[in-house]
């Protein structure tokens, strides 16, 4: 790494970081009061280009997001500004969880009403082939571990015609800008900058246009650590009339839930596959807070078919 950047560099203290399941490496440089991070994505070479075109759009807007100080295109280098270790989810016990929240979704209001859908912005668009690949996590990965067999195929065919029927029945809008992993890993505390600007946002090189309400349950509903959602109503309500919306509240909450049951609904599985594949077993410690998530928003969203479907797929539910 020493060889590939500045020389400037040469004399700074350099610790590898925590780059989660990533495929990409994260340096701290250290020296005296200075630090910043690299990263090096030289195994994920889309990743380098991904974040280049994502930060050239969201530096436009008033958020905070690491400055980009260098770029080695050859060696899909980054040094960028390092915005520290308080993550939000490592403050949540020193701070209260309705302050922390109101300023990721202050963030998440100027992102959406600073970003309209742009075809230029050469970025995924969601679709139900996207649907039915993440929520395949479920009987691949979750149901087999868990129930150490695999899903019939009655059930499976139930699963999937149950998941397809409810998701025809909504009229999605995926033209609207989504960070994906808008989750409190992903958010660090900045306490020297004003109101929401605290907020720094990071790890949005997997953006893609999707339903607007894709960012706030991803925050609302961390499935990573369990926090009180006593504050989740007043937040979608108050995103809701504060973000550009053509529909009524009623339908933005539905396919709040509905969304986010699929989403926990993979992630179950998920957690599986990245203890598989990465030998992690810490992963696994995600899955009882991923369960409470999807079981709090299927009583919510209220729909008897996916209720019941739930039932036989998870005979926990029913006693939740």
């Amino acid at each position: 790494l020493s060889n590939k950047i500045s020389s400037k560099y040469q004399d700074y203290k350099i610790k590898k970081i925590d780059g989660g399941a990533s495929n990409r490496n994260f340096f701290r440089f250290s020296k005296n009061n200075e630090s910043f991070i690299c990263i090096d994505s030289n195994k994920e070479k889309d990743k380098f280009f991904s974040y280049l075109n994502i930060n050239s759009h969201l530096s436009k807007i008033n958020i905070s997001i690491p400055k980009i100080y260098e770029k080695y295109e050859n060696d899909h280098l980054l040094i960028i500004e390092d915005f520290g270790d308080l993550r939000f989810d490592k403050i949540l016990l020193n701070h209260p969880i309705k302050d922390i929240l109101k300023l990721a979704v202050e963030s998440l209001i100027v992102i959406k009403n600073s970003i309209d859908f742009n075809e230029s912005y050469n970025l995924e668009v969601y679709n139900y082939k996207n649907f039915i690949s993440e929520i395949s996590e479920f009987p691949d990965y979750y149901y087999r571990y868990f129930y150490k067999k695999n899903i019939s195929e009655n059930l499976k065919k139930e699963f999937y015609e149950c998941w397809t029927h409810n998701y025809n029945l909504i009229d999605f809008d995926f033209s609207f800008f989504v960070h994906k992993d808008f989750n409190l890993n992903n958010l660090i505390y900045l306490p020297d900058r004003k109101e929401y600007l605290k907020c720094g946002i990071i790890d949005f090189q997997d953006a893609f246009w999707g339903e607007c309400c894709w960012d706030l349950f991803s925050l609302l509903e961390d499935s990573r650590i369990y926090f009180d959602d006593q504050f989740n109503e007043l937040f979608i309500k108050h995103y809701y009339e504060n973000t550009k919306q053509n529909i009524s509240i009623d339908q933005f909450r539905t396919k709040y839930y509905f969304l986010n049951c699929s989403r926990q609904t993979r992630l179950l599985g998920r957690w599986i596959k990245l203890s598989n594949n990465l030998n992690q077993k810490w992963y696994l410690d995600f899955i009882d807070v991923t369960k409470k998530r999807l079981f709090n928003s299927l009583k919510k969203l209220q729909n008897e078919k996916l209720s019941s479907l739930y039932d036989k797929l998870m005979p926990e539910f029913s006693h939740e």
